[in-house]
């Protein structure tokens, strides 16, 4: 019983290593016509209403589908192969890259490597299977395993993305894919490539595309304390908790400050001098806002501690300082 209980505990963090040697985004150094369709929001805001948003979700899949299906079509090598007109997971692949933008299982890593992992494990289990005289009378096996061995790659690997487990189980029961072989796997990961393009460009026109490339954890913060990293429920990663957080450090029991508003733990009583002092807490992060102070100026100011902005002095300084204007004055 106890290794079942420890089992619990058990997590393979990937981007623990990779995140180490993976560069930092570039894209705010980039000019902002670049980096705005790659992406990158000096300030970031709410998505659009859901009224542009189906407009902007119906442009994106029928541009995306429509390009993939083109460039397919119409390019000879891939024709030697005889593709069918279209493969079924970029449907799917579409309400993500351009209806739920900000879902983490649409994000670019997760597009590209999920996409591509599956389409590999879905050629491989196949390969092994047509082994066997009657591959017609069981691919059916071969696609559930493909589609299996897809899900739990995506998730240690951190590239969730629903739309590749068709791409496995397609890879073992479509004859026209089964018989592309391993050129299915290049197949996939060219029409992922061409659905993110197409969605840098429409995505990016009212709403935002990317919300990251690869994840949505600061990499200089991860580079210099080692955060290792959980899957969120979303298909995106967050950083592990250590077991006090996990115990403490619930939503429901947090006192959240913003300028908008005071947020308490509802089981939490306030009485009126502390109602009062987060109450100028609030009311000092507004100003903050409004003055819009630009902190990369005053970085050499910064470095005084708070003590000595808001530090009064005592009488017997007061009496000193005095002491000393007056006798200077003589």
């Amino acid at each position: 019983m106890s290794v079942f209980q420890n089992a619990e505990s058990w997590h393979l963090d990937v981007d623990r290593y990779l995140n180490r040697v993976i560069p930092a985004s570039p894209l705010h150094k980039l000019p902002t016509p670049v980096s705005r369709f790659l992406g990158y929001r000096k300030e970031q805001k709410q998505d659009v209403g859901n009224i542009l948003g189906a407009f902007w979700s119906m442009t994106g899949a029928f541009c995306g589908l429509a390009v993939v299906a083109a460039v397919f079509n119409n390019t000879g090598s891939i024709q030697q192969h005889a593709p069918p007109a279209f493969i079924a997971s970029f449907g799917a692949s579409a309400i993500l890259e351009y209806n739920a933008v900000r879902s983490p299982l649409g994000q670019p890593r997760n597009a590209l490597l999920g996409h591509t992992f599956s389409a590999a494990i879905g050629v491989a289990i196949s390969k092994l299977f047509q082994y066997h005289s009657e591959y017609e009378k069981i691919k059916w096996i071969a696609g559930a395993v493909g589609c299996a061995l897809a899900s739990a790659v995506m998730l240690l690997t951190g590239t969730v993305h629903p739309p590749g487990g068709a791409s496995a189980v397609l890879a073992a029961t479509e004859p026209a894919i089964t018989a592309m072989g391993w050129y299915f796997i290049g197949l996939v990961a060219w029409g992922a490539t061409l659905m993110i393009a197409v969605g840098l460009i429409i995505n990016n026109i009212q709403r935002q595309f990317p919300i990251y490339w690869w994840t949505p954890l600061d990499l200089r913060r991860a580079k210099r304390q080692d955060l290792e990293t959980v899957p969120d429920g979303r298909g995106a990663v967050e950083r592990r908790e250590t077991e006090e957080e996990q115990k403490y450090d619930q939503s429901y029991e947090k006192i959240e400050i913003t300028g908008a508003e005071v947020t308490l733990p509802p089981t939490l009583s306030l009485n009126k001098e502390e109602a009062e002092l987060l109450e100028r807490l609030r009311l000092r992060l507004r100003k903050s806002v409004d003055k819009e102070v630009d902190f990369d100026e005053t970085d050499s100011e910064s470095s005084k501690s708070s003590a000595e902005f808001t530090m009064v002095p005592t009488r017997s300084e007061e009496a000193r300082t005095n002491s000393e204007s007056s006798s200077s004055g003589r």
